[in-house]
């Protein structure tokens, strides 16, 4: 008798099985959809679109006459804006590049005014392409106080910094 009642549940068991098999198959539809036109900006767009993102990023706590930056909290700045800078310069198209400007404050004469400001923008230079960001992407240069901060004094230590702007090369 036990044999029956398990033979009788096997055969129920499986033909439950099989209808909700059945029953849970989905039917395959041929679906056509519309062709999708995705368009790209356009260089010069992508250029606005990076340099509103980047705007406020700028690298300070320079040494006065020089390119060292001494205070951990600036190192610390330093090192979180090139990685935060990374992967925006390697989104930018071919024929752009990331533009690194060196600043500086107010030094008694233009020519050293410059030459400090060149040397604190090739110090970031050097650190995006260590970081593995390629040279093709980089240029730089130093101009001194020609673009100083608005409301800042031109000697104060606010001034010698490095800013940053996309730009077609």
């Amino acid at each position: 008798m036990k044999k029956i009642i398990s033979l009788l549940f096997a055969a129920l068991l499986a033909s439950f099985l099989t209808s909700c098999a059945e029953s849970t198959q989905e039917k395959t539809k041929t679906v056509s959809t519309p062709n999708v036109k995705v368009e790209t900006p356009s260089g010069d767009t992508v250029v606005r679109m990076t340099n509103s993102q980047i705007k406020d990023y700028s690298i300070d706590g320079f040494t006065p006459g020089g390119s060292k930056i001494k205070v951990n909290e600036d190192i610390e700045n330093m090192n979180k804006i090139i990685g935060l800078l990374k992967p925006v310069i390697e989104k930018l198209p071919d024929g752009y590049a990331m533009e690194i400007k060196g600043h500086a404050a107010a030094y008694p004469t233009k020519a050293l005014q410059k030459s400090i400001s060149k040397q604190r923008a090739y110090k970031v230079y050097s650190m995006l392409k260590k970081a593995g960001v390629p040279a093709k992407k980089l240029s730089y240069k130093g101009v001194g106080i020609s673009e100083p901060l608005e409301g800042v004094d031109g000697k104060d230590a606010k001034q010698r910094r490095v800013s940053f702007t996309a730009i077609k090369k």
